[in-house]
């Protein structure tokens, strides 16, 4: 049975960028450029018409930028992946963006080994980004002081540190001896406490309080 490939829409406002970023993934035979957009407006009409996996958005688009046109895909398709490939590595973007909830982001000056890598990752549900933004992001985060932490358990400590080692809820029940369930009810009571969306929230959380390094 042939594998399914990851069906990718490109939307970059600059069309030979675009196509270079198509014709990028065009050799790998396990993805598929499904469609390309030049503005945000598109992306979404796209969207509403056809099934996607990850979309790779830029963010400086006319009318509706990058941003907003990631906010919205948040909202009406949780399910989509979005990493953005841009040239802004502002500490304020970058952090805003990570709010909304992309699965990754990489600046432009990424070659075609990142680029894919990062596809493959977030579509296992992880995140990716490129080691100048994580840079940027925990410099933004070491400059801050770090405020009063909300009082997390001995158990829930343990865990968000496994979760910023990459670990699965697998991998953290085997390391601590619990069930699975056991470490889902904790990352639950976790994610309510820290008033955290998504993992990579609860990661900024994190290094923001301390409470990782």
């Amino acid at each position: 049975m042939e594998k399914e490939k990851i069906r990718l829409l490109i939307a970059d406002d600059h069309v030979i960028l675009r196509d270079g970023i198509v014709s990028l993934f065009s050799t790998e035979d396990n993805f598929e450029v499904a469609g390309t957009a030049g503005t945000g407006v598109e992306v979404l009409d796209m969207l509403s018409k056809k099934s996607y996996d990850v979309c790779l958005l830029d963010i400086n688009m006319p009318g509706l930028d990058g941003m907003e046109t990631a906010r919205r895909i948040r909202q009406a398709w949780p399910a989509i992946k979005i990493i953005m490939l841009t040239t802004y590595n502002d500490r304020e973007i970058i952090t805003e963006l990570v709010d909304i909830g992309v699965a990754g982001y990489l600046l432009k000056n990424s070659d075609k080994q990142e680029l894919t890598e990062a596809v493959n990752k977030v579509m296992k549900g992880r995140h990716y980004f490129s080691e100048e933004v994580e840079n940027i992001i925990l410099e933004g985060l070491v400059a801050k002081k770090p405020a009063e932490a909300i009082s997390l358990t001995e158990r829930e400590l343990q865990i968000v540190q496994l979760l910023a080692k990459e670990y699965t809820n697998d991998k953290i029940a085997e390391h601590l001896h619990i069930s699975y369930r056991t470490v889902e009810t904790h990352r639950k009571n976790i994610m309510q406490k820290t008033k955290s969306h998504n993992l990579a929230g609860l990661l900024k959380y994190a290094y923001n309080k301390g409470l990782v390094k």
